[in-house]
């Protein structure tokens, strides 16, 4: 007699991220009960548009190997060069922002051809880009953080509708969007078979270059959108802030189930994981946990993601090899 299986509706990784973000918030309201208000939400989500709009090419990055240090350095340096440009250009915000993404997009293209061209480990070739951008951001401001009060871009980045922000909407459209594409279009599948087995896909004649280089723009160019979004946010480009983007992206991500080794992921398990560390984030600010505390807390965060990874590759690896041993 066949044993029948129960399929659950989400995944199991989902469902545990669902289970430990309703932990936190039982934790969090206990401490203080304002932790679960609609307002405080709202908040939630607003502040999630900066990890999410970047986890989103983190995400692509990862499943095929990479990872990018320096998406927080082109955020912070694509926000200044907006600000910049309304005060020393007649160029419309439209215009700037178009150009920040080209630059952003020539960062990620750098990126690219430092990994595939030059063979530099992505760690090393992203921490190159990661000290220019920076220097970038703050030759265009001298160092100090730019105005930034445009009635057009102040518009886009803090108009709402029914109380919560476009920002946060146009975040979820690009989620959906770019989960279509992971999971159904041949790009997407590219980006498994490459993430999975990088020779096997180069015989089955994957261009693995170009679709690296890609998504390497990608990441640039979302990060330089979620830091506009900020400085748009904050009335302010600061050369300073976003530098932690790269990496709350990153635990997101590896939380919502992206292998750090490639060839495994999805864009709705990573959703997940951004709000999960967006309401992490938001949880130790309002029960005053200081600032330094919250830098521990972080990376005790990203290493108990990176170790659930290590014991999801484990297990995968033992799965295949049990499948492995059934065919012969």
């Amino acid at each position: 007699m066949s044993k029948k299986t129960i399929k659950l509706p989400i995944s199991a990784n989902s469902l545990i991220l669902v289970i430990v973000m309703l932990l936190i918030t039982v934790i969090f309201t206990a401490i203080n009960p304002n932790f679960l208000t609609a307002a405080n939400m709202v908040n939630i989500l607003v502040a999630s548009v900066q990890i999410g709009l970047t986890s989103i090419g983190i995400t692509f990055l990862m499943m095929t190997g990479g990872t990018d240090l320096s998406a927080g350095a082109v955020a912070s340096a694509c926000a200044v060069f907006v600000a910049w440009g309304l005060q020393n250009t007649p160029l419309n915000w439209v215009v700037l922002v178009l150009l920040a993404m080209v630059m952003a997009a020539v960062a990620g293209t750098l990126n690219g051809l430092m990994v595939t061209k030059l063979n530099l480990v992505p760690f090393i070739a992203t921490l190159v880009s990661q000290t220019v951008w920076k220097g970038v951001g703050y030759l265009l401001c001298n160092g100090k953080p730019l105005v930034l009060s445009d009635k057009g871009l102040s518009l886009f980045c803090k108009g709402r509708l029914f109380g919560v922000p476009y920002t946060v909407y146009l975040m979820f459209v690009f989620f959906i969007i770019f989960g279509y594409i992971l999971a159904k279009t041949k790009f997407g599948r590219s980006i498994f078979a490459i993430g999975g087995n990088a020779e096997a896909a180069r015989l089955a004649g994957i261009n693995s270059t170009r679709i690296k280089i890609l998504c390497y723009i990608m990441t640039s160019v979302f990060a330089a959108l979620a830091g506009i979004i900020l400085a748009g946010r904050m009335n302010s480009a600061n050369p300073a802030s976003n530098a932690n983007i790269h990496f709350d992206a990153i635990t997101a991500a590896n939380l919502g189930g992206v292998s750090m080794v490639g060839g495994v992921g999805s864009i709705s398990s990573v959703v997940l994981g951004v709000l999960l560390v967006q309401a992490f984030n938001s949880g130790l600010n309002m029960i005053g946990v200081s600032q330094y505390w919250q830098y521990v807390a972080r990376g005790v965060l990203l290493f108990g993601s990176l170790a659930i990874d290590f014991y999801r590759q484990r297990a995968r690896m033992k799965r295949l090899l049990a499948d492995s041993m059934k065919n012969l």
